[in-house]
């Protein structure tokens, strides 16, 4: 009976432990992808001489919004 439950006690660490690492990677490309694309709207912006508005929502995953200010 402990053999049993031995095993399934690994099971149920191992599998935690892989859906962390899941969600660590996750987080990391989403939060590497925005600020990839934040970026880029802020060098085609400065080229075009536009003014801008970059309101970063979520500091974890870089989850923002962009608007162009009109004049």
């Amino acid at each position: 009976m402990s053999t049993s439950l031995t095993i399934w006690t690994k099971r149920l660490v191992l599998t935690a432990i892989i859906c962390g690492l899941l969600l660590v990677v996750t987080v990391t490309c989403q939060r590497v992808f925005n600020m990839s694309e934040i970026n880029l709207l802020i060098d085609k912006a400065d080229e075009q001489q536009l003014s801008y508005e970059l309101i970063i929502h979520n500091p974890l995953t870089n989850a923002y919004s962009f608007d162009i200010i009109e004049d």
